[in-house]
């Protein structure tokens, strides 16, 4: 399958979720112009297409936070993480509900190998002392975790994003901050 076929089923699977439709081949072939035995054959099943829509808009989350890791001191690049994460999911709010809504479909390989630059970033930064110690999994859940919260809060509408950025950011660091 051309890249350009395979994005617009991963575009029409994007937009079936955006719109609160089912995500059913036959949807998927009518909004893609791709024929069903194209979908199977490239993705196996609806399910196949989940987890590249998954792992593509995980690859572009994390895309758009690592330029982060290039801000200098480690303050600079934790908060400029949390922030520019803030960020990308103001400027694709699909793609982040998507993620949210489906993280059975991720493929854990894909993912780690995607969030490797920054793992590998605190890792570092762990063992020179620039940032406290804590197991690598936790990056997600604990040092991320207020950025995701006021994340699925914007997304559920109501919650003002923006203005609660240098917060999160502040948060963020504050949870791997070198104990002093």
């Amino acid at each position: 399958m051309r890249a350009d076929r395979r994005q617009s089923v991963l575009d029409a699977a994007l937009a079936l979720v955006e719109s609160g439709q089912p995500v059913t081949i036959s949807a998927l072939t009518a909004r893609s112009g791709v024929s069903n035995g194209s979908i199977y054959h490239h993705f196996g099943n609806r399910a196949g297409v989940f987890s590249v829509l998954y792992g593509d808009s995980f690859t572009r989350c994390v895309t758009a936070m690592t330029p982060a890791l290039a801000a200098g001191d480690a303050q600079k690049v934790v908060r400029g993480l949390a922030v520019r994460y803030l960020d990308w999911v103001a400027e694709h709010p699909g793609r982040a509900r998507f993620l949210y809504s489906a993280p059975l479909t991720a493929d854990p390989t894909a993912k780690a190998a995607a969030f490797a630059p920054v793992a590998q970033w605190f890792a570092e930064r762990m063992a020179t002392g620039e940032v406290r110690e804590f197991p690598l999994w936790a990056l997600d859940p604990v040092v991320m975790g207020p950025a995701h919260e006021c994340a699925r809060r914007y997304l559920l509408g109501g919650f003002d994003l923006a203005s609660s950025r240098d917060v999160v950011a502040d948060a963020v660091w504050g949870a791997v901050s070198p104990l002093g």
